[in-house]
C-alpha cells in the first residue's frame, strides 16, 4: 500500500493498494471513501495533479464503484 498526504482544499490523503486495486481517499472533514478497480495511473494522476480536488472530481467521482 502507498499512502500520500495531499496538499488540497478538500482532500487529506490518498492510499492505493495495488493488490486489490483499491483507492481510498480521506477528506479533510474526516469522511473516507474507497473506490474499486482503480488503475495505479489514476492514483498517480491524483497525487501529481496541480489540483487534486479537481482531478478527483473529474477522474474518480462517478467513474468507479465505491466500496466499504
Amino acid at each position: 500500500m502507498i499512502t500520500t498526504t495531499l496538499d488540497s482544499t478538500f482532500l487529506k490523503e490518498a492510499t492505493y493498494n495495488a493488490g486489490s486495486r483499491m483507492l481510498t481517499v480521506v477528506f479533510k472533514n474526516g469522511r473516507t471513501y474507497s473506490y474499486q478497480n482503480v488503475d495505479k495511473t489514476v492514483y498517480d494522476g491524483l497525487i501529481n495533479a496541480r489540483s487534486s480536488s479537481r482531478y478527483f472530481g473529474t477522474n474518480i467521482v462517478g467513474k468507479f464503484t465505491t466500496g466499504s
